[in-house]
């Protein structure tokens, strides 16, 4: 079987994220926030909260504050319709078939509901998530910004020194991102103009001199704080609603000049055709079709741009997604937990040759658990090579680019051996 060293391509990624001319952007999903660093305990090691659901799990709370017909059994009709049609049942799925069903609904009921049940069902859920993403006005647990992963990602993007802006892509409504950054003060433009009730501007998207040396927050769902005004524009504020513009269904791309998706949308796919740039994915399990598609053809426009997605979980299943895209587009790779898909190859992380136990300092590690084995392996004292790709668990990952701000004491250490 294929094998892949992981020192070739921890190396690979220090050499990315340390290079200032690189163009780097990041496309994140719900992996990315699900974990969070409360406190410590009495001997001093992390202790971990949930914070916010995985989409699974965000999809079960959802569905099971229905417990009587008519809605209960309207959400069974259709998942049971999802699952046919062989897509995956979850919120974003669920949210599509209920918008679409209210469209088409007339005098008749569909799933045993009229168009104002059927749109009201639809508003209990997306209130529901709101209120399970809505972690920063939790008063009951008060959220402390600079223990989360993402103070310690936008940590690196304050210290690293980069001739061209990070630019971000998100599928969270959360505000974690965006308070992280104001933590740091780091100028962020998100499409939005204003302040009280900020306007959007397409224009500045697509030319953004204006705001050119900016970090670059394009939120692809949506966000807590998109509501539609009279004029039913949407716009943005600083205070979350119950009428939030949330929700990732079809109707986002049902027209041409439906805002701001098009733009967002136009901008991942301006990213990926600039040459040598590298878009890494976190947390993001390649639900959104769309997404999907646009990077794909961005891809076919550039000859040197290239994805790296870093996957928590195993990818040993053959129903995975992104293994299967990875398989058919050498410029895409996948570094999983036990293996990767590397040039369109499939393959196990095994280590070429043992580490020298007597270095002070190895980059390796940060990436890589050599002493790891899987429940079904039984560890004994012979050398393997084998182990766990770790950077897929964003914690690690945003720990990993804290090696790399600039002044760091390992970039000094490198510099001093050259």
């Amino acid at each position: 079987m294929t094998t892949h060293n992981p020192k070739q391509f921890i190396e690979q990624l220090q050499t990315i994220l340390s290079n200032p001319s690189k163009k780097i952007g990041f496309l994140f999903g719900a992996g990315i926030s699900m974990k969070y660093k409360s406190k410590k305990d009495s001997r001093g090691v992390n202790i971990y909260e949930d914070l916010i659901p995985s989409i699974s799990k965000m999809t079960e709370k959802a569905v099971d504050i229905f417990s009587d017909d008519p809605q209960k059994a309207a959400i069974e009709i259709i998942k049971k319709e999802i699952e046919e049609n062989n897509e995956q049942f979850n919120i974003e799925t669920l949210l599509s078939k209920i918008s679409q069903k209210e469209r088409a609904a007339g005098e008749d009921k569909l799933c045993k509901l009229s168009k104002k049940e059927l749109l009201e069902l639809r508003k209990d859920i997306e209130k529901e998530i709101i209120k399970l993403v809505s972690v920063h006005d939790n008063e009951k647990k008060k959220l402390d910004i600079q223990t989360t992963n993402q103070n310690t990602f936008c940590q690196w993007i304050k210290n690293a020194s980069r001739e061209f802006p990070v630019e971000i892509f998100t599928t969270n409504y959360d505000y974690l991102l965006e308070l992280s950054l104001e933590n740091y003060q780091i100028q962020y433009f998100d499409g939005f103009i204003g302040s009280y009730n900020a306007f959007f501007c397409p224009e500045w998207i697509e030319d953004d001199s204006s705001v050119e040396d900016w970090v670059k927050l394009w939120k692809l769902h949506g966000s807590l704080g998109w509501l539609k005004n009279d004029k039913n524009e949407i716009i943005r504020t600083s205070r979350s609603s119950d009428e939030a513009v949330i929700y990732p269904s079809f109707l986002k791309y049902d027209h041409s000049k439906k805002q701001p998706y098009l733009s967002y949308m136009d901008r991942l796919s301006h990213f990926l055709r600039q040459e040598d740039s590298v878009l890494f994915v976190c947390g993001y399990s390649f639900g959104d079709e769309h997404i999907n598609e646009t990077i794909l053809t961005a891809l076919t426009r550039s000859r040197s741009s290239s994805v790296i997605v870093l996957k928590f979980e195993k990818l040993d299943g053959e129903d995975s997604l992104c293994k299967e895209i990875a398989e058919q587009n050498s410029r895409i790779s996948v570094y999983a937990k036990r293996t990767a898909v590397i040039g369109c190859k499939f393959g196990k992380w095994k280590l070429e040759k043992e580490p020298n136990r007597n270095e002070s300092y190895n980059i390796v590690d940060h990436g890589f658990d050599e002493d790891a084995t899987l429940e079904e392996e039984v560890k004994t004292s012979t050398w393997t090579g084998k182990g766990d790709f770790i950077l897929g668990d964003f914690e690690k990952f945003t720990n990993f680019l804290s090696l790399f701000f600039t002044g760091s004491k390992y970039l000094k250490k490198e510099n001093n051996e050259k």
